[in-house]
């Protein structure tokens, strides 16, 4: 069942989608659907938690335990997130959405914040240690992985939208300058 609201959110928009598009989608009675969620809110928590599972934890796995440099490890994590195939664009669609549902629902918000204080502590974790390696330069590694998050955000607007200016390796291009002139690495 998630994995066909999943598609329909990023399909038609999360504010777009009802129990019983879902339901026909999946096949089943929208009773099917109201027996094992008690609200579309509720469907749309277990798809952005799925969401996220799926798309930022292998990411941030991956980058933990890579043997690779920091700038290496960085990179790719960092480019992972920029991906001209149909799950990302998937993923942005959901979590364009979910900005919106964020920005007026406490709960969403507040979930959302943990989620950004976890990737902000993946990022600050990798930029500390390259610091440390001698790797990069950076007097405030918490404050560039904020900022680098705010640049990705920015870029996945401009680039996963409708009619997007620029394309999804332009954005990664971008990213990783920014990436590369805050650490000092250009």
């Amino acid at each position: 069942m998630i994995e066909s609201a999943r598609d329909l959110i990023a399909d038609k928009g999360l504010f777009n989608v009802q129990i019983r598009d879902i339901s026909r989608a999946c096949g089943v009675s929208p009773g099917t659907i109201t027996y094992h969620f008690r609200s579309l809110e509720e469907v749309l928590w277990e798809v952005v938690k799925a969401e996220t599972a799926e798309f930022y934890i292998p990411l941030r796995e991956a980058a933990a335990s890579s043997k690779h440099d920091k700038s290496t490890q960085l990179f790719g994590f960092l480019s992972g997130l920029f991906r001209p195939d149909a799950d990302t664009r998937r993923h942005w669609m959901i979590w364009l959405d979910f900005w919106s549902a964020a920005a007026r629902e406490d709960s969403y918000g507040e979930w959302m914040n943990s989620h950004y204080e976890a990737w902000w502590d993946a990022l600050t974790g990798i930029i500390e240690q390259g610091v440390a390696d001698g790797e990069f330069t950076c007097d405030d590694p918490r404050n560039f992985a904020v900022s680098t998050s705010s640049v990705v955000d920015g870029l996945a607007i401009q680039c996963y939208s409708r009619k997007a200016r620029i394309s999804v390796a332009e954005a990664q291009e971008h990213l990783l300058r920014h990436v590369r002139g805050g650490l000092g690495l250009d």
